[in-house]
């Protein structure tokens, strides 16, 4: 009898993966060690949000909420909107949207620093850019680490503000993107 040939494939090289892409390995390996019983509440908490710096504000994302997190792209003008409007970027064949949220929610505009980086959010069929100074990462906090008011918000991003959470002296907050979508202010850009 003659021995069975064993054929191998040359191994291909692994690819660097995406950063977004680590990020969402990292939460669900955390989602699968949650246990099945917990409810909706305790899931929310246990579960991590992206983690990003906007300015003095440190923001929480829900990671359904995010779409993509890309590095800056080209952004062409587009004449007669609000200054907040940066234009609208290719991102692979899609036109979207690019916000500098900051200005939006104080007035102020956004210096682009090295590490700045554009979250994509998705609201139904159209995907929308939102210029952040820092991606931190993923962060998680329990139910001990919650803020007890959000009175001391500052007006211009309160509204899109749902909790807060303090840890090692720096406060955390939840930043609504469903609420951010649904504004008029925001979907009106038309100056």
């Amino acid at each position: 009898m003659a021995d069975a040939a064993i054929t191998t494939t040359p191994a291909t090289p692994p690819h660097p993966l995406h950063p977004f892409d680590v990020l969402l390995q990292l939460d669900k390996r955390i989602r699968e060690r949650v246990p099945v019983a917990v409810t909706g509440a305790q899931q929310s908490e246990i579960r991590g949000r992206l983690a990003l710096r906007l300015g003095a504000w440190n923001l929480l994302f829900s990671m359904d909420d995010v779409a993509e997190i890309i590095p800056v792209p080209h952004i062409t003008w587009v004449p007669g909107v609000k200054r907040w409007l940066l234009g609208i970027a290719n991102l692979r064949g899609k036109v979207i949207s690019v916000t500098d949220l900051r200005d939006f929610l104080t007035g102020r505009p956004t210096t682009r620093l090295p590490g700045s980086q554009i979250v994509v959010v998705r609201a139904g069929e159209w995907d929308y850019g939102l210029l952040a100074d820092e991606i931190i990462g993923m962060r998680h906090f329990g139910p001990q680490h919650r803020l007890p008011s959000l009175d001391n918000v500052d007006e211009g991003l309160r509204p899109y503000v749902s909790e807060g959470f303090s840890n090692n002296n720096q406060h955390w907050l939840v930043f609504d993107t469903g609420k951010l979508l649904a504004d008029p202010g925001f979907l009106n850009a038309a100056s």
